[in-house]
């Protein structure tokens, strides 16, 4: 898929299919997309995010419990969790921790590549982060800032619709 598409279809899903061994992301295209991430830039070149890919059925339903989101994502046949330490990542002479960045980058190119590859991802942002990291046995010094589920969707959606005209958002040399 050429690039602008992929940002044209790129959508959150949040029912996925689960009728069999065939919804699950096979290895090649799971290990692309976390290719993907890993190759994106960070602060320095420090390289620190980390990702856990939940594929074993009791320790998916465990990160959706932690998510907590009534339905929402109950059929994901398998997640990716990012996770960075605040060490993991530098500091700007205005005193702003970068690893949330970071991690918003990595995750970024993770959910594009995902899209590249025909998958449906959701970037969740309302979860449990003690829970997540109790189910997946995450070491205290990191923290959980992004996790997505990974599979087939049951309905395609069409190309992102509803934004705010160039016009209004782009301003240049003043504001």
């Amino acid at each position: 898929m050429e690039f602008y598409e992929v940002v044209r279809k790129r959508r959150s899903y949040r029912v996925y299919k689960s009728d069999g061994p065939e919804d699950v992301p096979s290895e090649d295209k799971v290990n692309r997309i976390l290719e993907a991430a890993r190759l994106a830039p960070t602060w320095g070149n420090m390289q620190g995010m980390h990702y856990v890919v939940v594929k074993d059925p009791e320790t998916v339903k465990g990160v959706w419990n932690a998510v907590g989101q009534l339905q929402k994502f109950a059929e994901a046949p398998m997640y990716i969790v990012g996770i960075i330490s605040e060490s993991g990542s530098g500091t700007n002479t205005n005193g702003i921790k970068y690893f949330p960045l970071d991690c918003g980058i990595c995750f970024e190119h993770l959910i594009l590549a995902a899209t590249a590859e025909g998958l449906a991802t959701c970037w969740i942002g309302w979860f449990n982060e003690t829970k997540v990291k109790e189910v997946l046995e995450i070491p205290e010094e990191f923290r959980v800032l992004a996790l997505t589920p990974l599979g087939y969707p049951v309905k395609v959606k069409g190309d992102v619709v509803n934004r705010k005209s160039f016009e209004e958002i782009v301003h240049f040399d003043k504001f």
